[in-house]
């Protein structure tokens, strides 16, 4: 009996079982890939660090002229130090790697070239497999550069260090726990021992370029820091909680899936809300009858949940069957950057569709209740009492001077605001969803967010790595660098201003603490010049502004006296000021621009910035960026907005995110404008029946319809743009505070995105689905106004 009752109710209702069906479907499978992903991720990025090797503290330092490297004489001498292992390799740049003649790819930070038998750490290639070796003339690369420079295997690439070159074959790529992922940006070579002493064996290269990693376990990290807080060369140094934080962006994208998977399991259960009270309602002839002849309540709430479990059972098995490749697929960008551990997806894919019919079941056992209310006299009052206490609709036709199509659609609207709420809600969450993700994308790639970097705003950011690495190097003077691009630019008729921010990680003591912290500073800029969260910027030589992450650290506070040890001179400097920013995820400090302090302290630098004297447009800016990549012979040299990107590195992801999600929408607003407009005409055809014989003509239903559907999307879109920020504050800071910015994060709204495309996006879809769905009316004649079946 319950099998042929459940044969005859889908055939009967076609359409609205089948978009219940997709809903079920979508529900199953992005909640079962999702939370694949999440366990996956959340446990596996830790599993791969262990696998890997990786210890409570890391440092990139640079070895002496001897071959000797003092952060390493210094740790191994710190008695808290449990494991100590040293990896040498060579420090390099962009401009050291070449292929087909030209640059490989250009990027700012260090690159290294590392000898696979003195690896201290377990690297993985493709099929996450050990590696142990590398045939001779073969080079193994980061997986993110080699994504970047496009490179297929086979290709030849060119060392070029000191004058002396070394031609290899790319073999693929390698994971890399350490600096593998994007936010740490600082891609390795790994090649085969004989090739790399071809390159190590030249005296310069010895005494110049030769760098070490340290690994390091220790049981009192802050004994470690107090022993290192002295110590200088350390290009980089950072704990195992900094380096899972750099893995941040995979979790995001596993996050937000997960999200969107909980969304769609709301909408699925308010659409089934929506179909079983429309369904109880339309069938209370049917109610009654069952009533009359002896049927209890649970009998009867039995028989229609025959058929939503019969919907969720077969929506469950296909949405399992195609979570498993959206999970694949989802896995594949993870799996690039990380080694994850062997789960059991399936049985979780399992788990979760079993989950979803058992949860779909109780909504509908507690939705059915509406039975209980009915009884067999409804069916001969055709379901209404034949009571109604209040007016049918708010508006007037007497008053309106809207055209009757607008006035029917308006009144029909404000006349059921229980039914048309639901479609609000569901196209409001669904606009909202793409709009916070949208404002996030648009800000991490706005010039505006230049203040969070720590820089002030100039018109061309030029990452030069050669003049970079002759800084570090002690080759040349941060002036005589600047000195040398101001000639350039003069010679080429681009006369400016050529300064850069210089890092330097100096100790720091206060109430018996002692850390490294990072230092920034510009002595061509006046520290003013920067955004504070409180205080006031330094004054004098004497007073420093710190984040409140580094502040918190050393437990010191606006108004504090720190010891700062500066080229072996130790004096006092008082806090003035917090600021915050990106750099080293939120942790450095800024010195007063006049403090004195030798080059040979710099740990790091930012771009040289550049300000034109003559004060271009921003198509001369443009024009003169061009120009200068010929000059300099790099595809890095970026205004302000292309150089917040390069920095952040997660506009892309974000935007790849919003535009997947932007997709689903259109297909959620379809389908729900397609399953109520579907509802409306068979609970209408009465009503519509009457219009015609009234003598409206289709066209004119067909109107009237549509047009219920985009008042509802544009009151939809009206309350996510007006709640979109506070919820942007409220889900994306979070995410900010993790890569060092806490607060007064500069959003920024593309107004055209937000006011015009995304609303013309949800009106066209819903046209799209409400309007195609309106020409079934035309079914309905005019001699249905007696049809009371």
């Amino acid at each position: 009996m319950y099998l042929s009752i459940l044969k005859k109710d889908l055939r009967r209702k076609k359409t609205m079982n089948c978009i219940l069906l997709l809903f079920v479907i979508l529900s199953a499978m992005f909640m079962a890939s999702s939370v694949n992903n999440i366990l996956a991720v959340g446990g596996g990025i830790g599993s791969y660090l262990d696998k890997a090797g990786i210890t409570d503290m890391m440092y990139i330092t640079k070895d002496n002229e001897d071959g000797s490297n003092d952060v390493y004489e210094k740790i191994s001498s710190d008695k808290s130090v449990t494991e100590i292992r040293r990896e040498q390799q060579m420090i390099t740049s962009s401009g050291n790697h070449f292929k087909d003649g030209k640059k490989l790819y250009d990027y700012s930070n260090i690159s290294l070239v590392l000898d696979i038998s003195e690896g201290k750490l377990n690297y993985f290639d493709e099929d996450n497999k050990k590696i142990e070796d590398i045939p001779k003339g073969k080079v193994l690369i980061s997986t993110g550069l080699a994504a970047k420079a496009e490179l297929e295997k086979g290709d030849k690439i060119t060392i070029e260090i000191e004058g002396i070159k070394l031609e290899l074959e790319y073999a693929g790529v390698f994971k890399d726990a350490f600096l593998g992922s994007e936010m740490m940006a600082n891609y390795r070579y790994v090649i085969n021992h004989d090739d790399y002493m071809t390159l190590a064996s030249d005296e310069t290269v010895k005494k110049n370029d030769i760098g070490s990693l340290l690994y390091v376990n220790t049981n009192d990290t802050e004994a470690l820091a107090e022993t290192t807080s002295d110590a200088d060369n350390i290009f980089f140094s950072g704990d195992r909680v900094m380096l899972e934080t750099t893995y941040m962006m995979i979790m995001l994208i596993a996050a937000v899936v997960l999200v969107a998977s909980i969304v769609l399991i709301a909408i699925a259960f308010v659409m089934l809300r929506f179909t079983i009270s429309f369904t109880v309602t339309e069938e209370f002839r049917e109610i009654g009858v069952m009533k009359v002849v002896g049927l209890k309540n649970r009998s009867i709430r039995l028989l229609y949940l025959v058929k939503y479990f019969g919907i969720s059972l077969v929506g469950a098995f296909i949405g399992f069957l195609l979570s498993i490749p959206l999970s694949d697929m989802l896995m594949d960008s993870v799996t690039g950057q990380i080694v994850l551990e062997s789960s059991s997806p399936i049985l979780i894919s399992l788990i979760c569709s079993a989950a979803v019919v058992l949860i779909i079941m109780l909504f509908c056992w507690g939705c059915t209740g509406k039975i209980r209310k009915l009884s067999p006299i409804d069916a001969v009052r055709n379901g209404q009492t034949g009571e109604r206490f209040k007016k049918r609709g708010l508006l007037s036709l007497s008053k309106s001077r809207l055209h009757t199509p607008f006035f029917m659609a308006a009144n029909d609207v404000l006349s059921a605001p229980k039914q048309f709420s639901v479609m609000t809600v569901i196209f409001a969450l669904c606009t909202l969803l793409v709009m916070v993700l949208s404002t996030t994308a648009n800000s991490l790639d706005n010039e505006s967010m230049v203040v969070m970097l720590s820089v002030v705003k100039s018109d061309v950011y030029l990452d030069n790595a050669e003049r970079s690495l002759d800084i570090l190097y002690g080759k040349k003077t941060v002036d005589q660098a600047l000195g040398e691009i101001s000639d350039i630019l003069d010679k080429n008729g681009m006369p400016a201003d050529v300064f850069m921010e210089t890092w330097y990680k100096l100790p720091v003591e206060f109430d018996g603490k002692k850390q490294k912290v990072t230092f920034l500073k510009c002595k061509d800029t006046k520290t003013t010049d920067y955004t504070y969260t409180e205080g006031t910027a330094p004054q004098n030589i004497r007073e420093i502004a710190i984040t409140k992450q580094s502040a918190d650290k050393l437990g010191a506070k606006i108004g504090d006296e720190v010891e700062i040890t500066i080229d072996g001179r130790k004096d006092k400097y008082l806090i003035t000021a917090y600021f915050q920013g990106f750099n080293n995820l939120g942790e450095c400090a800024r010195l007063y621009q006049d403090v004195e302090i030798n080059d040979s302290n710099i740990t790091s630098l930012f771009s040289f910035q550049i300000n034109f004297k003559d004060d271009p447009d921003k198509k001369t800016i443009d024009e003169r960026i061009q120009k200068l990549k010929d000059i300099f012979e790099t595809e890095n040299v970026l205004d302000a907005r292309g150089f917040v990107n390069d920095c952040t590195g997660v506009s892309g992801t974000i935007s790849d995110v919003k535009n997947m999600l932007l997709v689903m929408s259109i297909v959620i607003i379809i389908m729900i404008s397609v399953l109520m407009e579907r509802s409306f005409i068979s609970k209408e055809k009465s009503e519509i029946a009457l219009l015609k014989a009234l003598g409206f003509k289709n066209k004119s239903i067909y109107l009237i319809h549509t047009l219920r559907f985009v008042i509802v999307a544009l009151v939809s879109v009206l309350i996510a743009a007006v709640v979109s920020t506070p919820i942007t504050h409220l889900t994306m800071d979070p995410v900010f505070a993790m890569m060092g910015v806490i607060s007064d994060i500069p959003y920024e709204i593309n107004y055209i995105e937000v006011i015009l495309i995304i609303p013309a996006v949800v009106a066209l879809s819903t046209v799209a689905g409400a309007g195609l769905t309106a020409l079934y009316s035309r079914k309905i004649k005019a001699y249905d106004t007696a049809n009371n079946e």
